[in-house]
């Protein structure tokens, strides 16, 4: 019985630590402040410094009412892991297409897919306990 709680609580922590990292990148999508419009973009730079300044990085991505490529850093390019080359979903701000913010990259999923699978990781180890305990 204890392993099994020891198992529930560890599947528990870790649905509590995705929970806790989805919350933390809708966040990101919060700071475009509307909906937004998404499309697909590339991270044409990633971060780098000059000196004691960090640039971000600048991802190209297409947006507005006519087609027009804009090269731009996110509002939430400390939320994502962006490498020169890398493919991204992003949201702009239809009323002004230089805002944008990062929904998700080639290497992570979107935050409501990251959200549905930490609520089920946090369920599945509530029901381990309980199965446990009875």
């Amino acid at each position: 019985m204890t392993i099994a709680l020891l198992f529930a609580a560890g599947w528990l922590a870790f649905g509590l630590r995705v929970l806790h990292l989805a919350l933390r990148e809708c966040r990101g999508v919060r700071l475009l402040g509307v909906c937004g419009t998404r499309t697909e973009g590339e991270v044409v730079r990633g971060p780098h410094g000059e000196g004691p300044t960090l640039h971000p990085a600048q991802i190209r991505y297409q947006a507005g009412p006519t087609p027009q490529t804009y090269r731009r850093a996110p509002l939430n390019a400390d939320l994502h892991l962006l490498r020169a080359g890398f493919r991204v979903v992003v949201r702009y701000d239809p009323g002004n297409p230089r805002r944008v913010v990062v929904v998700r990259t080639q290497k992570s999923f979107s935050p409501t897919t990251n959200l549905v699978g930490g609520a089920a990781l946090c369920v599945f180890g509530v029901g381990l306990m309980v199965w446990a305990l009875v």
